[in-house]
């Protein structure tokens, strides 16, 4: 489920911005998370991403059965730190050589958000929220919650965050200074995917723990990180 606000107006995708869900085994138990990122380029989307403290990583179905078969922790930069691949005899993922991503056609450079930290990089645009033709929303998911991150202008710096948790809690906050987010709107979306405001929110800035996410642990066999219970998976 997906939502994204543009001039006052507020765009709920109930179907969300991947094209399915990727299951992924960890230690005999299964998790999964729509995919919300296309890697190879085809139109499909086949990776889920997962924000973490210096980069992100990336749930890979390489074989289009709904199910991850690599995995990779990939830093900010883009260059992936680590990758291990899923062996479903075993159920375990066993490290291997990093295999490295060609840079991104500029149309799909990756989102930055300025935080008080300085910029970090969310990943390209992919849905196009004000029906233009262009895509002006990055979708990824942190820990606990799918984050909607706009460029409302077209200068590859999200101006608006709307955040969705676990339980279906929406934040909407804007850009409105250096590294400087502020709280413009509060809601919730019930279980038909119906979205309402909640009257009058404080105008209130972000503080620093808004741009702390926390990176699922690393599996014991592979320098990759894994999911956790509870944190970014359905």
């Amino acid at each position: 489920m997906a939502a994204s606000r543009i001039e006052g107006r507020m765009y709920i995708e109930e179907t969300g911005a991947g094209d399915g869900d990727i299951k992924v085994t960890v230690e005999g138990q299964e998790y999964t998370a729509e995919a919300n990122y296309d890697l190879d380029g085809d139109g499909v989307d086949d990776t889920v991403t997962v924000l973490t403290d210096d980069g992100h990583v990336a749930y890979i179905d390489e074989n289009a059965d709904g199910e991850a078969d690599v995995m990779q922790t990939v830093r900010a930069d883009g260059t992936v730190a680590g990758q291990a691949r899923f062996e479903p005899a075993s159920g375990d993922w066993v490290a291997e050589r990093p295999e490295q991503h060609p840079a991104p056609p500029q149309d799909e450079q990756p989102m930055m958000i300025d935080t008080p930290h300085g910029d970090r990089p969310i990943g390209p645009a992919t849905e196009d929220t004000d029906n233009d033709g262009n895509p002006d929303t990055a979708v990824v998911t942190t820990g606990t919650a799918t984050l909607l991150a706009t460029d409302v202008d077209g200068d590859g710096s999200a101006d608006q965050l709307v955040e969705i948790g676990d339980a279906g809690e929406v934040t909407i906050t804007q850009h409105t200074g250096d590294g400087q987010w502020t709280l413009v709107e509060q809601g919730h979306l019930d279980h038909n995917g119906r979205y309402t405001a909640e009257p009058h929110p404080p105008a209130v800035a972000t503080d620093d723990a808004t741009w702390t996410f926390d990176p699922p642990p690393a599996p014991a066999d592979g320098p990759a990180a894994r999911p956790a219970p509870g944190t970014a998976w359905a």
